[in-house]
Protein backbone atom coordinates (compact mmCIF):
# COMPACT_ATOMS: atom_id res chain seq x y z
CA UNK A 1 0.00 0.00 0.00
CA UNK A 2 2.62 2.25 0.96
CA UNK A 3 4.60 1.49 -2.21
CA UNK A 4 2.47 1.66 -4.81
CA UNK A 5 0.48 5.31 -5.65
CA UNK A 6 -2.59 3.22 -7.18
CA UNK A 7 -3.11 -0.77 -7.08
CA UNK A 8 -6.25 -3.09 -7.14
CA UNK A 9 -6.24 -5.99 -4.93
CA UNK A 10 -8.68 -8.37 -3.51
CA UNK A 11 -8.24 -9.64 -0.15
CA UNK A 12 -10.48 -11.85 2.30
CA UNK A 13 -9.55 -10.27 5.76
CA UNK A 14 -11.22 -11.64 9.09
CA UNK A 15 -14.28 -9.59 10.14
CA UNK A 16 -16.98 -9.99 12.69
CA UNK A 17 -15.10 -12.75 14.32
CA UNK A 18 -13.59 -15.48 12.85
CA UNK A 19 -16.05 -14.36 9.55
CA UNK A 20 -14.09 -14.17 6.58
CA UNK A 21 -15.39 -11.48 3.81
CA UNK A 22 -14.01 -10.95 0.34
CA UNK A 23 -13.04 -7.32 0.00
CA UNK A 24 -12.17 -5.28 -2.92
CA UNK A 25 -8.93 -2.41 -2.06
CA UNK A 26 -9.19 0.15 -4.17
CA UNK A 27 -6.14 2.41 -3.57
CA UNK A 28 -6.03 5.74 -5.98
CA UNK A 29 -6.04 10.15 -6.07
CA UNK A 30 -8.51 11.35 -4.18
CA UNK A 31 -9.79 12.93 -7.71
CA UNK A 32 -10.28 8.99 -9.20
CA UNK A 33 -11.88 8.06 -5.62
CA UNK A 34 -14.42 11.06 -6.00
CA UNK A 35 -15.32 9.52 -9.65
CA UNK A 36 -15.84 5.98 -8.09
CA UNK A 37 -17.92 7.41 -5.34
CA UNK A 38 -20.38 9.26 -8.00
CA UNK A 39 -20.70 6.31 -9.55
CA UNK A 40 -18.69 5.42 -12.39
CA UNK A 41 -18.58 1.94 -14.68
CA UNK A 42 -16.56 -0.28 -12.27
CA UNK A 43 -15.68 -3.22 -14.56
CA UNK A 44 -13.16 -6.66 -14.03
CA UNK A 45 -11.26 -7.98 -16.56
CA UNK A 46 -9.57 -11.61 -15.75
CA UNK A 47 -6.70 -12.74 -18.22
CA UNK A 48 -3.87 -15.06 -18.07
CA UNK A 49 -0.30 -13.82 -19.24
CA UNK A 50 1.90 -15.64 -22.05
CA UNK A 51 3.40 -18.28 -19.33
CA UNK A 52 -0.33 -19.08 -17.53
CA UNK A 53 -0.22 -16.60 -14.32
CA UNK A 54 -3.62 -15.13 -14.09
CA UNK A 55 -4.25 -11.34 -13.65
CA UNK A 56 -6.97 -9.01 -13.81
CA UNK A 57 -7.50 -5.39 -14.27
CA UNK A 58 -10.14 -2.76 -12.98
CA UNK A 59 -11.41 -0.34 -15.32
CA UNK A 60 -12.74 2.25 -13.79
CA UNK A 61 -14.56 4.95 -16.15
CA UNK A 62 -13.97 8.26 -15.41
CA UNK A 63 -13.11 9.42 -19.05
CA UNK A 64 -15.33 7.79 -21.92
CA UNK A 65 -12.97 5.80 -23.96
CA UNK A 66 -9.93 6.39 -21.87
CA UNK A 67 -10.73 5.25 -18.05
CA UNK A 68 -8.24 4.08 -16.06
CA UNK A 69 -7.08 0.85 -15.44
CA UNK A 70 -5.27 -0.79 -12.33
CA UNK A 71 -4.05 -4.30 -12.10
CA UNK A 72 -2.73 -7.07 -10.15
CA UNK A 73 -1.27 -10.62 -10.51
CA UNK A 74 -3.28 -13.31 -9.07
CA UNK A 75 -0.82 -15.14 -6.81
CA UNK A 76 -1.70 -18.18 -3.93
CA UNK A 77 -3.56 -17.05 -1.36
CA UNK A 78 -5.76 -14.72 -0.08
CA UNK A 79 -6.29 -12.48 -3.08
CA UNK A 80 -7.68 -16.36 -4.97
CA UNK A 81 -9.80 -17.49 -2.22
CA UNK A 82 -11.34 -14.58 -2.12
CA UNK A 83 -12.15 -15.26 -5.24
CA UNK A 84 -13.52 -18.35 -4.94
CA UNK A 85 -15.43 -17.31 -2.35
CA UNK A 86 -17.20 -14.58 -4.66
CA UNK A 87 -18.02 -17.10 -7.04
CA UNK A 88 -20.21 -18.70 -4.77
CA UNK A 89 -21.71 -15.58 -3.00
CA UNK A 90 -21.50 -13.04 -5.57
CA UNK A 91 -20.69 -9.99 -3.58
CA UNK A 92 -17.72 -8.29 -2.15
CA UNK A 93 -16.72 -5.39 -0.01
CA UNK A 94 -15.04 -2.44 -1.50
CA UNK A 95 -12.62 0.06 0.28
CA UNK A 96 -11.08 2.93 -0.96
CA UNK A 97 -7.95 4.45 0.02
CA UNK A 98 -6.40 7.48 -0.83
CA UNK A 99 -2.98 9.03 -0.89
CA UNK A 100 -2.16 8.97 2.27
CA UNK A 101 -3.05 5.42 2.58
CA UNK A 102 -6.39 6.33 4.99
CA UNK A 103 -9.32 4.57 4.22
CA UNK A 104 -11.92 7.00 3.24
CA UNK A 105 -15.02 4.81 1.93
CA UNK A 106 -16.37 1.70 1.29
CA UNK A 107 -19.78 -0.09 0.35
CA UNK A 108 -20.69 -4.02 -0.96
CA UNK A 109 -21.31 -4.75 -3.90
CA UNK A 110 -21.84 -7.43 -6.56
CA UNK A 111 -19.37 -9.39 -9.08
CA UNK A 112 -20.20 -12.62 -11.30
CA UNK A 113 -17.36 -14.83 -10.95
CA UNK A 114 -18.04 -17.69 -13.81
CA UNK A 115 -16.38 -20.93 -14.31
CA UNK A 116 -13.62 -19.74 -16.92
CA UNK A 117 -12.34 -17.39 -14.13
CA UNK A 118 -12.10 -20.27 -11.65
CA UNK A 119 -10.29 -22.46 -14.70
CA UNK A 120 -7.41 -19.81 -14.83
CA UNK A 121 -6.97 -19.86 -11.17
CA UNK A 122 -6.95 -23.88 -11.41
CA UNK A 123 -4.33 -23.83 -14.21
CA UNK A 124 -2.02 -20.87 -12.32
CA UNK A 125 1.59 -22.50 -11.85
CA UNK A 126 2.77 -23.05 -8.69
CA UNK A 127 5.57 -20.48 -8.58
CA UNK A 128 5.18 -16.64 -7.60
CA UNK A 129 4.67 -14.34 -10.08
CA UNK A 130 6.53 -10.65 -9.82
CA UNK A 131 4.50 -7.98 -11.02
CA UNK A 132 7.49 -5.75 -12.71
CA UNK A 133 8.59 -8.94 -14.99
CA UNK A 134 5.29 -8.62 -16.45
CA UNK A 135 4.68 -5.18 -16.65
CA UNK A 136 5.46 -4.38 -20.37
CA UNK A 137 2.99 -7.25 -21.22
CA UNK A 138 0.20 -6.45 -19.46
CA UNK A 139 0.42 -3.16 -20.71
CA UNK A 140 -0.64 -4.44 -24.29
CA UNK A 141 -3.41 -6.52 -23.04
CA UNK A 142 -4.45 -3.20 -21.23
CA UNK A 143 -4.34 -1.12 -24.75
CA UNK A 144 -6.16 -4.37 -26.63
CA UNK A 145 -8.69 -3.88 -23.91
CA UNK A 146 -9.10 -0.01 -25.00
CA UNK A 147 -9.39 -1.01 -29.00
CA UNK A 148 -11.73 -4.27 -28.18
CA UNK A 149 -8.73 -6.81 -30.06
CA UNK A 150 -7.70 -8.64 -26.86
CA UNK A 151 -8.63 -12.63 -26.46
CA UNK A 152 -9.51 -14.82 -23.63
CA UNK A 153 -10.61 -12.15 -21.55
CA UNK A 154 -13.35 -12.64 -19.24
CA UNK A 155 -15.58 -9.35 -17.76
CA UNK A 156 -17.16 -9.03 -14.96
CA UNK A 157 -19.18 -5.51 -13.75
CA UNK A 158 -18.61 -4.13 -10.40
CA UNK A 159 -22.11 -3.32 -9.20
CA UNK A 160 -22.22 -1.25 -6.10
CA UNK A 161 -25.39 -2.03 -3.94
CA UNK A 162 -25.16 0.51 -1.65
CA UNK A 163 -24.38 4.36 -1.45
CA UNK A 164 -20.87 4.54 -0.31
CA UNK A 165 -20.36 5.29 3.27
CA UNK A 166 -17.94 7.77 4.23
CA UNK A 167 -14.68 6.85 7.00
CA UNK A 168 -13.54 9.64 8.56
CA UNK A 169 -9.86 9.63 9.65
CA UNK A 170 -8.14 11.91 11.97
CA UNK A 171 -4.02 12.55 12.21
CA UNK A 172 -2.16 13.73 15.05
CA UNK A 173 0.49 15.92 14.05
CA UNK A 174 4.15 17.18 14.82
CA UNK A 175 3.85 20.77 16.41
CA UNK A 176 0.83 19.70 18.27
CA UNK A 177 -1.48 19.79 15.31
CA UNK A 178 -3.81 17.53 13.82
CA UNK A 179 -6.04 17.53 10.47
CA UNK A 180 -9.17 15.64 9.93
CA UNK A 181 -9.99 14.15 6.17
CA UNK A 182 -13.52 12.79 4.97
CA UNK A 183 -13.56 12.27 1.33
CA UNK A 184 -17.43 12.17 1.12
CA UNK A 185 -18.04 15.71 3.46
CA UNK A 186 -15.65 17.64 2.91
CA UNK A 187 -15.29 20.62 1.11
CA UNK A 188 -13.02 19.52 -2.26
CA UNK A 189 -11.04 22.59 -2.01
CA UNK A 190 -10.38 22.29 1.97
CA UNK A 191 -9.92 18.35 1.75
CA UNK A 192 -7.15 18.66 -0.44
CA UNK A 193 -5.36 21.59 1.41
CA UNK A 194 -5.78 18.58 4.56
CA UNK A 195 -4.79 16.16 2.97
CA UNK A 196 -1.29 18.03 2.07
CA UNK A 197 -1.50 18.81 5.72
CA UNK A 198 -1.09 15.06 6.77
CA UNK A 199 0.82 14.45 4.12
CA UNK A 200 4.10 17.17 5.18
CA UNK A 201 2.86 17.80 8.61
CA UNK A 202 5.64 15.43 10.26
CA UNK A 203 8.23 16.32 8.56
CA UNK A 204 8.93 19.30 10.62
CA UNK A 205 9.24 19.25 14.63
CA UNK A 206 6.96 22.63 14.60
CA UNK A 207 4.96 20.94 11.91
CA UNK A 208 3.11 22.04 8.81
CA UNK A 209 0.93 25.24 9.17
CA UNK A 210 -2.19 25.72 7.05
CA UNK A 211 -3.84 28.94 5.79
CA UNK A 212 -0.86 31.46 8.19
CA UNK A 213 -1.61 34.60 7.37
CA UNK A 214 -0.77 38.00 6.90
CA UNK A 215 -1.52 41.06 9.56
CA UNK A 216 -2.13 44.09 6.69
CA UNK A 217 -4.05 47.63 7.56
CA UNK A 218 -6.82 46.15 5.21
CA UNK A 219 -7.10 43.05 7.42
CA UNK A 220 -5.98 39.57 7.65
CA UNK A 221 -5.13 37.70 4.40
CA UNK A 222 -3.75 34.55 3.86
CA UNK A 223 -0.37 33.80 2.86
CA UNK A 224 -0.25 30.48 1.50
CA UNK A 225 -2.50 27.38 2.18
CA UNK A 226 0.62 24.83 3.52
CA UNK A 227 3.67 26.54 5.22
CA UNK A 228 6.96 24.60 6.19
CA UNK A 229 10.04 25.78 7.29
CA UNK A 230 13.61 24.85 8.70
CA UNK A 231 17.06 26.68 8.95
CA UNK A 232 17.67 25.18 5.29
CA UNK A 233 14.56 27.35 3.65
CA UNK A 234 11.10 27.49 3.41
CA UNK A 235 8.30 25.39 1.40
CA UNK A 236 5.30 27.17 -0.04
CA UNK A 237 2.55 25.66 -0.95
CA UNK A 238 -1.07 26.47 -2.80
CA UNK A 239 -3.43 23.28 -3.56
CA UNK A 240 -5.57 23.84 -6.22
CA UNK A 241 -8.42 21.38 -6.51
CA UNK A 242 -11.46 20.28 -8.36
CA UNK A 243 -15.11 20.15 -7.70
CA UNK A 244 -16.60 17.00 -8.84
CA UNK A 245 -19.40 16.67 -5.95
CA UNK A 246 -21.07 19.59 -7.29
CA UNK A 247 -21.46 17.68 -10.98
CA UNK A 248 -24.95 15.89 -9.85
CA UNK A 249 -25.91 14.84 -13.09
CA UNK A 250 -23.13 14.62 -16.06
CA UNK A 251 -19.56 14.43 -14.43
CA UNK A 252 -16.90 16.53 -16.45
CA UNK A 253 -14.65 14.90 -19.03
CA UNK A 254 -10.75 15.26 -19.25
CA UNK A 255 -10.30 18.54 -21.44
CA UNK A 256 -13.06 20.04 -18.79
CA UNK A 257 -10.63 19.82 -15.59
CA UNK A 258 -7.95 20.31 -17.54
CA UNK A 259 -9.06 24.00 -18.54
CA UNK A 260 -9.94 24.17 -14.97
CA UNK A 261 -6.87 23.32 -13.25
CA UNK A 262 -4.70 25.07 -15.69
CA UNK A 263 -6.38 29.13 -14.84
CA UNK A 264 -6.10 27.80 -11.26
CA UNK A 265 -2.47 26.77 -11.39
CA UNK A 266 -1.82 30.11 -13.12
CA UNK A 267 -3.70 32.16 -10.53
CA UNK A 268 -1.59 29.65 -7.84
CA UNK A 269 1.69 31.05 -9.59
CA UNK A 270 0.58 34.94 -8.88
CA UNK A 271 0.05 33.60 -5.70
CA UNK A 272 3.55 31.90 -4.92
CA UNK A 273 5.21 35.01 -6.89
CA UNK A 274 3.49 37.17 -4.12
CA UNK A 275 4.08 34.79 -1.46
CA UNK A 276 8.41 34.93 -2.26
CA UNK A 277 8.38 37.94 -2.36
CA UNK A 278 6.54 39.08 0.96
CA UNK A 279 8.85 36.42 2.37
CA UNK A 280 12.34 38.12 0.66
CA UNK A 281 11.23 41.80 2.76
CA UNK A 282 10.59 39.79 5.47
CA UNK A 283 6.99 40.94 6.17
CA UNK A 284 5.48 39.25 9.30
CA UNK A 285 3.58 35.93 9.00
CA UNK A 286 1.49 34.81 11.75
CA UNK A 287 -0.54 30.94 12.39
CA UNK A 288 -4.12 31.18 12.62
CA UNK A 289 -4.13 31.66 16.23
CA UNK A 290 -1.92 35.13 15.94
CA UNK A 291 1.26 33.71 16.77
CA UNK A 292 4.16 35.29 14.85
CA UNK A 293 5.88 32.33 12.49
CA UNK A 294 9.87 31.63 12.86
CA UNK A 295 10.77 31.81 9.07
CA UNK A 296 13.97 31.11 7.01
CA UNK A 297 13.79 33.75 4.78
CA UNK A 298 17.35 33.77 3.41
CA UNK A 299 17.69 31.12 1.54
CA UNK A 300 15.79 30.09 -2.01
CA UNK A 301 12.38 28.56 -0.80
CA UNK A 302 10.29 26.27 -2.86
CA UNK A 303 7.03 26.69 -4.18
CA UNK A 304 4.86 24.08 -4.78
CA UNK A 305 1.26 24.14 -6.54
CA UNK A 306 -0.54 21.13 -5.80
CA UNK A 307 -2.93 19.82 -8.08
CA UNK A 308 -4.98 16.29 -8.04
CA UNK A 309 -3.84 14.66 -11.39
CA UNK A 310 -0.48 16.25 -13.07
CA UNK A 311 -1.87 14.87 -16.32
CA UNK A 312 -4.32 17.09 -16.52
CA UNK A 313 -1.45 19.78 -16.42
CA UNK A 314 0.78 18.20 -19.59
CA UNK A 315 -1.52 19.46 -22.27
CA UNK A 316 0.34 22.79 -21.86
CA UNK A 317 3.72 21.07 -21.09
CA UNK A 318 6.27 23.81 -22.62
CA UNK A 319 4.16 26.01 -21.36
CA UNK A 320 4.37 25.24 -17.87
CA UNK A 321 8.56 24.06 -18.05
CA UNK A 322 8.79 28.45 -19.32
CA UNK A 323 6.79 29.40 -16.20
CA UNK A 324 8.99 27.00 -14.01
CA UNK A 325 12.02 28.88 -15.78
CA UNK A 326 10.88 32.15 -15.53
CA UNK A 327 9.58 31.85 -12.02
CA UNK A 328 13.03 30.76 -10.66
CA UNK A 329 14.36 33.84 -12.43
CA UNK A 330 12.71 36.33 -10.72
CA UNK A 331 12.12 34.58 -6.82
CA UNK A 332 15.79 33.06 -7.31
CA UNK A 333 13.70 30.03 -5.56
CA UNK A 334 12.46 26.46 -7.30
CA UNK A 335 8.47 25.85 -8.21
CA UNK A 336 7.43 22.46 -8.43
CA UNK A 337 4.40 21.35 -9.84
CA UNK A 338 3.13 18.22 -7.84
CA UNK A 339 -0.16 16.19 -7.72
CA UNK A 340 -1.21 13.87 -4.37
CA UNK A 341 0.70 11.31 -5.66
CA UNK A 342 3.29 12.72 -6.32
CA UNK A 343 3.56 14.99 -3.42
CA UNK A 344 3.67 11.94 -1.20
CA UNK A 345 6.03 10.44 -3.20
CA UNK A 346 8.51 13.38 -2.27
CA UNK A 347 7.50 13.23 1.54
CA UNK A 348 7.89 9.22 1.51
CA UNK A 349 11.39 10.03 -0.14
CA UNK A 350 12.16 12.10 2.35
CA UNK A 351 11.45 9.78 5.42
CA UNK A 352 13.41 6.99 3.93
CA UNK A 353 16.60 9.10 3.32
CA UNK A 354 16.09 10.17 7.07
CA UNK A 355 15.27 7.02 8.38
CA UNK A 356 18.52 5.86 6.85
CA UNK A 357 21.20 8.98 7.93
CA UNK A 358 22.60 9.80 11.22
CA UNK A 359 22.51 13.45 10.14
CA UNK A 360 19.85 14.29 8.10
CA UNK A 361 16.83 15.51 9.37
CA UNK A 362 13.50 14.63 7.48
CA UNK A 363 13.29 18.27 5.92
CA UNK A 364 17.08 18.47 4.72
CA UNK A 365 15.79 15.10 2.70
CA UNK A 366 12.94 17.00 1.54
CA UNK A 367 14.41 20.14 0.46
CA UNK A 368 16.88 17.80 -1.22
CA UNK A 369 14.50 15.43 -3.09
CA UNK A 370 12.70 18.50 -4.14
CA UNK A 371 15.63 19.94 -5.96
CA UNK A 372 16.67 16.37 -7.28
CA UNK A 373 12.82 16.70 -8.85
CA UNK A 374 13.53 20.20 -10.71
CA UNK A 375 16.13 18.54 -11.86
CA UNK A 376 14.67 15.32 -13.24
CA UNK A 377 11.90 17.70 -14.79
CA UNK A 378 14.29 20.08 -16.57
CA UNK A 379 16.68 17.02 -18.22
CA UNK A 380 13.55 15.40 -19.25
CA UNK A 381 11.64 18.40 -20.46
CA UNK A 382 8.10 16.75 -18.85
CA UNK A 383 6.39 18.10 -15.83
CA UNK A 384 4.65 15.10 -15.25
CA UNK A 385 7.73 12.76 -14.47
CA UNK A 386 7.35 9.77 -11.02
CA UNK A 387 10.32 9.66 -9.19
CA UNK A 388 10.67 6.53 -7.16
CA UNK A 389 13.45 5.82 -4.43
CA UNK A 390 15.42 2.75 -3.52
CA UNK A 391 17.83 2.70 -1.36
CA UNK A 392 20.77 0.10 -1.75
CA UNK A 393 21.93 -1.02 1.15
Amino acid sequence: MLGIPQLARFTFPYQDGDKRHPTLIIKAHSLLLKYIAQGVLLEVSFFTTSDGHPAFALYIDDEPQKGVFLWSLLNHGDEVAAIRHISQCGECSIYLFNEACANCAWTSASIEIDASILAMLDAMPMSKATPAVYADEIAKILDQLRDGTVRGVVRSIVLPKAKWKPLKSSFILNGALHTNLNLLADNEGTHQEQLAHTLLGDLSPQGAYVNPQLHEPSGKKEFTDVLLSHEFGTVLLESKSLSIFEQRTNLPDRSRLSRNIEKSAKRGVSQLLIASRKLREYVPIFDQNGSALELERAQPPHAIILVPDLSLLTPKNDDWLRCIVDFMKKTKGFLHLLDTVQLFRVMQAAQMIATNSNTTTPMMAFDFYLIERAKTVIKRGSIDVDMILRLQK
